[in-house]
């Protein structure tokens, strides 16, 4: 199973849209668990049929704050338990396995309502013994080292937080990637980074799934990170892809499209057809999106791996590529259907 969660800070603009349908394409999450979406029931139910998820439970926005869904596929048999503005309860029922818990999680972002947080936690472990994961944006840092830049975080808010986890019997999962999953991306002495999404789970849980990985994923929307958790070690199937056979509407995008077209029309093509010349300038216009992206992200990665700070230039602009390459394979797909 593969889990994805992500604060992505309102889905509102079409270029967080389609950020997360590059996401969910490309992970193929069987549960989608999205904070912040700043979205009423009825939006994300557009949402979700642009996702191709066949279920949902959606807790919309209060004005323009907040807002959670959770989204799942036929394959998983989920059952919703409770919810409310900062969680989404949810009953796992397996062939293989014991049924098990998944919390998608978010912390309320002012200190001062913290214990309210801790408390809901809290509750949240009184109503079962089930294997539980709890998976979200905590907005709370357990240790000093989870923050760089800004004051230091007081320690009894880090000890509210793991007395807390210490009382659910919840251990936090690890990471692979970057250890950072938020920054506020100002300049110089005024940048501020923390770890503030993790997925946590009990004991119960581990032992059904030993080989349980995170990652901390990089996006090219939002000032939190995805975080990706799977169950399983992950195959990879390699696609052949198809080879465009006829107008695209991301070549209209481009500024040299109409010079290319009226040259291919008004010169004899002495091998193949007009049509194949066009895509074979598309192929070296546009590449192939997908390993571009990947380059892209890559290079992202590698930006955000050590410190950022010093790269906060490089990364907008790699984050401005990675967008534009998104906004022409989203026109390229949508002229497909």
């Amino acid at each position: 199973m593969i889990v994805l969660s992500w604060n992505c800070r309102g889905l509102r603009n079409q270029r967080a849209v389609t950020v997360l349908s590059d996401l969910v394409r490309e992970k193929a999450p069987t549960i989608l668990l999205l904070m912040e979406t700043k979205q009423t029931i009825e939006e994300m139910r557009g949402i979700q049929g642009e996702l191709h998820y066949d279920s949902m439970l959606a807790v919309p926005c209060l004005g323009r704050r907040g807002g959670l869904a959770m989204l799942w596929k036929n394959e998983v048999d989920l059952h919703i338990q409770t919810y409310t503005q900062n969680h989404i309860d949810a009953l796992i029922m397996a062939n293989q396995t014991p049924p098990w818990r998944i919390t998608g999680f978010y912390g309320k972002p002012e200190e001062q309502l913290r214990h309210e947080t801790w408390s809901l936690l809290k509750h949240l472990k009184a109503r079962s013994s089930a294997p539980w994961l709890c998976i979200g944006d905590y907005n709370e840092i357990l240790e000093s080292r989870e923050k760089e830049g800004g004051n230091p975080k007081p320690l009894q808010l880090m000890n509210n937080f793991r007395n807390t986890l210490l009382h659910c019997n919840l251990v936090d999962l690890g990471y692979s990637g970057n250890i950072f999953t938020w920054n506020n991306g100002r300049e110089g002495d005024a940048f501020v980074q923390l770890r503030l999404d993790r997925a946590c789970a009990t004991m119960e849980w581990k032992e059904l799934f030993p080989q349980a990985r995170v990652s901390h994923l990089q996006a090219s929307y939002s000032d939190h990170v995805p975080i990706l958790l799977t169950t399983h070690p992950l195959s990879h199937q390699h696609r052949v892809k198809k080879i465009p056979r006829r107008f695209e509407e991301k070549w209209v995008t481009h500024p040299d499209c109409e010079a290319v077209i009226q040259q291919v029309w008004s010169n004899t093509v002495t091998t193949g057809s007009p049509m194949s010349a066009l895509v074979g300038w598309s192929r070296v216009t546009f590449g192939q999106s997908k390993s571009k992206i990947q380059e892209k992200q890559g290079i992202l990665e590698e930006l955000t791996r050590d410190n950022p700070r010093e790269h906060l230039e490089e990364i907008r602009s790699v984050k401005e590529e990675i967008n534009t390459i998104l906004y022409h394979k989203e026109i390229s797909l949508a002229t497909k259907i």
